[in-house]
């Protein structure tokens, strides 16, 4: 599947559809409009130039978020030194609809969360195109 922003110059290609999504309500998530798909970061084929972004607010941010400079589309996240893992987040509102119909949207409540335990969830889980569209 391969995902672009919305003028084009940024595309991701990932090896098929994530087996759920994350629409996470934390500032970060909020602000910047990703709902996430996960994969290992070497699945991620990432075209054109992006430029990456790491909150402020945390003195050892986990992620960064890169976005395309021109449109400003959030295309997806990298983990920082700060974070142990080969993890990448997609944000699926790249890709065509159509394309994760029946994918599994759950609803973590970021806002609420701190990492140190499992998040709670703002709303019972859903599928997209059925409970839950991007």
């Amino acid at each position: 599947m391969t995902g672009t922003c919305h003028c084009g110059a940024v595309s991701v290609t990932v090896p098929q559809g994530p087996s759920y999504v994350n629409f996470c309500d934390c500032s970060l998530c909020a602000k910047t409009g990703g709902v996430w798909g996960y994969y290992e970061t070497a699945e991620l084929t990432i075209k054109g130039k992006t430029e990456g972004y790491r909150r402020a607010d945390y003195a050892e941010p986990a992620v960064e978020i890169h976005f395309c400079p021109i449109c400003g589309t959030t295309t997806h996240w990298i983990t920082t030194e700060h974070f142990d893992g080969n993890r990448a987040g997609v944000n699926v509102r790249i890709f065509e609809p159509a394309e994760l119909g029946g994918v599994e949207a759950r609803f973590p409540d970021g806002r609420n969360w701190f990492g140190e335990t499992t998040p709670e969830q703002r709303r019972p889980t859903g599928k997209l195109g059925v409970d839950a569209f991007l």
